[in-house]
């Protein structure tokens, strides 16, 4: 008897510490066919009062109409980006913030605005331009890719690895 108590209270216990599972919102069926992304991101911005962050992430979409969800390590939703043709917003789950851009929302959850339409470019190999960035895609075959913003200061290093 005593056992099957001990049992129970652990597995009480153990479903208690157990990580919550990423909410992804349902895909709209324009939404099926597009690519989806899932690995770690990392995003160091140097200069004067040097920041950075780091989170697991999973993105769905393309540069016009996409969604970008952050976690920490522990699993918990840091914070959603959506962005549309006719909206761009960061929700914390407890509250949503609007944005004029997606460079304006990509500089309020990472710290620098990041070139979103080259970065779906990366994420597929391909070498796309973006003003002031040096992408290294020489480990993108094995879901590794880095960017640089080398202009305008301060710099940024942008770091991507991909779940396989």
């Amino acid at each position: 008897m005593r056992t099957w108590w001990f049992a129970l209270l652990m597995g009480i216990l153990l479903a208690g510490c157990a990580t919550p599972g990423r909410f992804t919102s349902p895909m709209r069926g324009e939404q099926v066919n597009r690519p989806e992304w899932q690995g770690r991101i990392s995003v160091q911005v140097q200069g004067n009062t040097p920041s950075s962050m780091s989170a697991s992430f999973s993105l769905r979409g393309d540069a016009k109409n996409g969604e970008l969800d952050l976690y920490s390590p522990l699993g918990t939703t840091l914070g959603a980006l959506q962005w549309t043709p006719q909206m761009v917003q960061f929700s914390d789950g407890s509250k949503h913030q609007f944005f004029n851009s997606l460079a304006e929302l990509t500089e309020h959850t990472t710290g620098a605005a990041l070139p979103v339409d080259a970065l779906f470019g990366w994420l597929q190999g391909r070498d796309v331009q973006a003003t002031g960035w040096l992408a290294d895609l020489s480990a993108a075959s094995i879901g590794s890719v880095t960017a640089r913003r080398v202009s305008p200061a301060p710099e940024v290093m942008l770091r991507i690895k991909l779940d396989h």
